[in-house]
């Protein structure tokens, strides 16, 4: 039996209308129920899920741009609260977010993570009980949200010890981009780096050169060491061409590592 991949071509911009965030904040609510939405006093809307906001556990907010937020969220069931970041409206604080999860009835006692698509890695306490964590992209953010909702549950049930996993984060992570092209190199498939595309025969090709690159940052490192290692697909690629490049890549670190720890995610872009 022969199973043939033909490469798959993103759907465009215009088409997905990711820009629209009346489809966000309209059609999430229909999709988990028990999500409800609140409005800031800066006319921003907060997506809260009343049912995660009892939880015991740190709460978790996500706060980025439309159509850059991880399809992961809508299966997920880690982060409490969804904030779509709007041109023009007032720019909302780690405090605002933090009191419109409160006002959904969110448990005050864990304490609050807020997690920011930004520019730069940077953590800031806000007391003791509100801690605001940039990434650098999307896709940084989308490995901290699995990072955070799979952590230990001694770091999930304890702010001082979540604040301590993100600033290892901040301090230690490296990552690489790469985009597979839409057209093909000398016939092949192929990835588009900085300078220029690079065609590749098989999938292990396409990402061996990216995990040289994250791997070689800690290549210092002696004795047991865990890596967290995510995968983030923001081309658009189909189900088993993920699943093909994510077992390329379980195939290199098992082979290249003593102990691993991944995740995949899927980013819309």
């Amino acid at each position: 039996m022969a199973v043939v991949v033909e490469q798959t071509i993103p759907f465009p911009a215009s088409s997905l209308d990711l820009q629209n965030s009346h489809r966000w904040n309209k059609l999430f609510p229909l999709i988990r129920p028990t999500v409800q939405t609140v409005r800031t006093a800066k006319g921003q809307n907060i997506l809260v899920d009343t049912a995660l906001a009892k939880s015991r556990v740190v709460q978790i907010a996500a706060v980025g741009s439309l159509g850059n937020f991880s399809s992961k969220l809508l299966d997920d069931r880690q982060v409490t609260a969804i904030v779509t970041e709007q041109s023009g409206a007032g720019l909302l604080t780690a405090q605002d977010v933090q009191h419109a999860m409160q006002t959904a009835g969110a448990a005050q006692e864990q304490g609050v993570v807020i997690v920011r698509a930004g520019k730069q890695r940077r953590v800031e306490m806000h007391g003791h009980d509100l801690i605001e964590v940039e990434s650098q992209g999307e896709l940084e953010q989308d490995h901290l949200l699995h990072l955070l909702g799979n952590a230990t549950e001694t770091c999930r049930t304890g702010i001082h010890h979540t604040a301590e996993l993100l600033k290892h984060f901040v301090k230690s992570t490296s990552t690489a981009h790469s985009k597979f092209h839409v057209e093909k190199a000398e016939g092949n498939p192929a990835v588009l780096h900085a300078e220029g595309p690079a065609g590749f025969e098989k999938a292990k090709h396409a990402v061996e050169r990216d995990l040289e690159h994250v791997l070689r940052a800690h290549s210092a490192q002696k004795g047991q060491v865990t890596y967290s290692v995510h995968y983030s697909d923001t081309n658009g690629l189909s189900r088993l061409e993920n699943y093909i490049i994510a077992g390329e890549i379980a195939q290199y670190l098992g082979s290249s590592l003593s102990s691993l720890y991944c995740f995949q995610g899927n980013s819309s872009d």
